[in-house]
């Protein structure tokens, strides 16, 4: 089983647990149509929601729910099962902090009205807020806690959820106590009335004893699950449940397919497909869609496994924020998790067979795929659901100029898609570099790269050329490109692709380098068309907030100012978050140029510029750029001349990558570590002196500017000039 589907199954069966005692409590209430019979219908709708994936409207159902029995003295009951449920259901989100005093009081309720089973219910959520701050011996006793009042109670659903995630915490440190925990449950799930949350519960048992740390020759780590899906499936018929059905036959499926019995495995999986499609349940149709392409590729069946993939990812999309949430909540990654879907599909459209040629078509599909997988990467990343609209409403790179290439790289397990546009359509190359490798050896030549006073970096960008673009120079020569856009991917995010080495000089010195997250840019056009240049220059020189002063700022804002003929200026004191809101509101600038300390962190919440009297973080920031939302055009330009990301973190690299799209800005001008501020005030003024005289693409300034600087011998380590990334709209 794909590990992220058996952390879903832990979270999925808690909430079948919590609902089975809702479901209880609310099958004692009269049937009068009085609020509290209102909120027990809405806690019923929410149910349905929680098992067909839609988290969002699960929890606008139970804060209705709520709200009818607040306050209310005689709905004691069905109050402490509709708060733990909302409870439950802000915890799957990510919201600890709004789950926790629902729980608490849904706890405290519970006690009070002397009913154990909610008191299980809710101690075993609890402990998975303990889980997910990481406190694992409070969760522990928490689920601990859970199975003892379930057991008091004799509330066998209850029971199997406390013992199912405290087998899972239990898993490495003491596997023997996992099992014992996990065949009590199913002892007391022998005396359930089959229902689909017992097929639910026999569905988690299953995963649980899949994870258990057992000596192999243990013939419990196969038995039981095979008999628990097995009695889940059966019950399943036998109730009609297309939705249990669904789950049970896909993981049957999934055990047969670990043991090689492939025919059989697509057999119970297309029931699955089945199933689903009868539920209207996309969430599971999804995830059996992907089973069932995985397993018509591995048979051989290309065509068939493609309308599989594809299958999956139109499912996927009608649960695609519930499931950002949820996988946020757990703190695992969109790219990771469901990411391989996208890749997986890519892939098979990109396989070729002896002298083949793969048509356009398809490769516009496999670019058109992993498209939408980055998309979503930046909607996760920056916690917006608003970047990817914004995306959607950009133009296509779909006009390549003269002379300019696109490249486009695609990196899977075993090798490298570079995918190369240029004027006369998508050339295909295929790298044999597997990802691993690349991910280290980029990473390498990052930290190396930092290092001003050695050469360690120079035998990985020789590497790196001759892995990456040395493939491509017959191509790139036979189309005279001058111009490169890289819509880098995984590891290659935090390359300056520009500090490889050929063997004679570093490739800035020959091409011009930009870069994007995805093939949709705020519509590219050049930057001086007739139009006066609003520019606003913001920084710091001080030393504040325990970061050190950046002396050459002084020369670096004075001199832009010079050479634009003004502009305003916010430096030091002035350079606070209500001026710079102030100086945004106030006027349409065209280009907005922060000189500052900055950070990209794969968590976004920690990514920031630094301010006089604050931070700015990326949310702020986009909003202050776009306050003067009546501007017919988006700002041009924002560089950010002193910001820096880790070496080897994809997620911050991706947030750098993605701040032109998060900003609303055509172009972003934006380092990759700390420069030298001497040397990034002598590049800063080139390029924009470039920009303004040259006539020239922005792509084309910066690599002049780069290549001055390079030429001086103060500043010809790639420390000084390669961090500089010109991303989005090159011309």
């Amino acid at each position: 089983m794909i590990p992220a589907l058996a952390r879903w199954f832990a979270r999925l069966l808690s909430a079948w647990a919590l609902g089975a005692c809702c479901a209880a409590a609310l099958a004692q209430s009269p049937p009068a149509r009085d609020p509290v019979a209102q909120a027990e219908a809405f806690a019923r709708q929410a149910a349905e929601f929680q098992a067909l994936g839609f988290r969002r409207e699960a929890i606008q159902e139970l804060e209705r729910a709520a709200g009818l029995i607040a306050g209310r003295g005689d709905a004691g009951r069905t109050a402490a099962a509709i708060l733990g449920a909302l409870g439950q259901a802000y915890l799957r989100v990510g919201l600890a902090d709004k789950a926790l005093p629902r729980l608490q009081e849904a706890l405290a309720l519970a006690r009070a009205e002397r009913q154990p089973a909610l008191v299980a219910a809710a101690l075993n959520d609890l402990g998975q807020i303990h889980a997910s701050s990481g406190r694992s011996a409070e969760a522990l006793a928490s689920y601990l806690e859970s199975t003892r009042a379930a057991r008091e109670a004799r509330a066998p659903l209850v029971f199997a959820a406390g013992a199912a995630n405290a087998a899972v915490a239990l898993s490495a440190s003491d596997p023997a106590a996992a099992a014992a925990l996990l065949e009590e449950a199913e002892a007391q799930l022998g005396t359930a009335t089959d229902s689909r949350e017992a097929d639910f519960a026999r569905i988690r048992g299953a995963q649980a004893w899949r994870g258990l740390r057992l000596e192999p020759s243990d013939a419990r780590l196969l038995e039981r699950p095979y008999a628990l899906l097995g009695k889940a499936l059966r019950s399943a018929e036998g109730r009609d449940d297309a939705l249990a059905l669904s789950y049970a036959s896909g993981h049957l499926g999934e055990l047969y397919a670990a043991a090689g019995r492939e025919a059989e495995a697509l057999d119970l999986t297309r029931r699955a497909v089945f199933a689903a499609q009868g539920a209207r349940a996309d969430e599971s149709l999804y995830r059996w869609s992907w089973q069932s392409a995985r397993l018509l590729a591995r048979l051989g069946e290309r065509d068939a496994a493609l309308a599989a993939y594809r299958r999956a990812l139109a499912s996927l999309q009608a649960v695609r924020q519930d499931m950002i949430l949820e996988l946020r909540a757990a703190r695992r990654s969109w790219r990771d998790t469901v990411g391989p879907l996208f890749l997986e599909l890519a892939e098979l459209l990109l396989r070729r067979s002896g002298s083949e040629t793969v048509p356009q078509e398809r490769l516009l599909e496999a670019r058109n795929v992993v498209e939408q997988l980055k998309a979503v990467e930046l909607e996760d990343y920056f916690q917006d659901e608003c970047v990817a609209t914004q995306l959607a409403r950009q133009k296509d790179i779909d006009r390549i100029a003269p002379r300019t290439a696109v490249l486009y790289p695609i990196v899977l397990p075993e090798r490298l898609e570079m995918l190369v546009g240029l004027a006369d359509g998508i050339h295909q190359i295929t790298l044999p570099i597997a990802a691993a490798e690349l991910a280290e050896n980029a990473r390498r030549f990052r930290q190396r790269l930092e290092k001003r006073t050695t050469s360690e970096f120079m035998p990985y960008a020789r590497s790196l050329y001759a892995a990456l673009f040395a493939p491509l120079e017959p191509l790139l020569a036979a189309h005279e490109v001058d111009t490169i856009v890289l819509i880098p991917d995984g590891p290659l995010r935090g390359v300056p692709v520009g500090a490889l080495f050929d063997g004679k000089g570093f490739l800035v010195e020959r091409y011009a380098f930009a870069t994007a997250p995805g093939l949709r840019l705020v519509e590219p056009r050049a930057l001086v068309e007739g139009r006066e240049i609003q520019i606003l220059l913001s920084g710091l020189t001080e030393a504040v907030q325990s970061f050190p002063s950046l002396p050459f700022v002084d020369a670096e804002l004075t001199g832009l100012q010079v050479l634009f003929a003004g502009g305003r200026q916010l430096r030091n004191r002035e350079f606070s978050v209500p001026s710079f809101e102030k100086a945004m509101r106030g006027t349409a600038y065209t280009i907005v140029h922060i000189a500052s300390h900055g950070q990209f962190d794969s968590d976004p919440k920690k990514s920031f510029l630094l301010t006089y009297d604050g931070r700015l973080d990326m949310d702020g920031l986009e909003q202050m750029i776009k306050l003067a939302r009546f501007r017919e055009d988006p700002i041009e330009l924002l560089t950010l001349s002193a910001c820096r990301t880790a070496a080897g973190d994809e997620r911050a690299s991706l947030g750098l990558a993605g701040v032109a799209v998060k900003s609303g800005a055509r172009s972003a001008l934006a380092t990759l570590w700390y420069v030298n501020d001497q040397a990034s005030s002598l590049l800063v003024n080139g390029f924009y002196r470039q920009l303004r005289d040259a006539g020239g693409t922005k792509a084309k300034a910066l690599q002049e500017a780069q290549r001055a600087v390079l030429a001086d011998p103060r500043f010809r380590h790639p420390v000084y000039w390669a961090p500089f990334l010109l991303i989005g709209n090159w011309l």
